[in-house]
C-alpha cells in the first residue's frame, strides 16, 4: 500500500516530535553528567579534607599525650624534691652559712661603734 501525502506528512510531524524530544533528553543527560562530575569533584575534596582533619586529630592527640606525660613527670619531680629530707651535709652547710652570717652582722655592728 502506498502512503498518501497526508499520512506521510503526519508521519513526518510525529518523527519530528520524537526527534525533538530525544534532543531534549540528550541535553538533560548531558546536564546530569555535568552535575555528576561536579559531585564527584566535591566528594573527592571532602574526602581529602576529612583525611587531613583525621591526621591533624591524631597528631593533636599525640601532642596532648606527650604534654600530659611531661607535666606528670615535672609534677612528680617537684613533689619528690619538696618531700626530700635535708641530708646531713646540707644541714651542716646551712648551719655554717647561718653562723657566718651572724658573725658578719656582729662584726659590722662592732666596727661601726666609736673607739673608746
Amino acid at each position: 500500500m502506498s502512503e498518501t501525502a497526508a499520512q506521510a506528512y503526519a508521519r513526518g510531524i510525529e518523527a519530528g516530535k520524537i526527534a525533538i524530544r530525544l534532543d531534549h533528553h540528550d541535553e538533560a543527560i548531558a546536564a546530569t553528567n555535568r552535575v555528576l562530575d561536579r559531585t564527584v569533584e566535591i566528594s573527592q575534596t571532602n574526602a581529602s579534607i576529612v583525611q587531613t582533619l583525621s591526621e591533624a586529630r591524631v597528631t593533636d592527640a599525640a601532642t596532648r599525650i606527650a604534654l600530659a606525660d611531661a607535666v606528670s613527670e615535672a609534677r612528680d619531680a617537684s613533689e619528690a624534691q619538696a618531700s626530700k629530707a635535708w641530708s646531713p651535709a646540707a644541714r651542716l652547710i646551712a648551719a655554717l652559712g647561718a653562723g657566718v652570717g651572724v658573725l658578719g652582722i656582729l662584726w659590722a655592728i662592732l666596727s661601726s661603734l666609736p673607739n673608746l
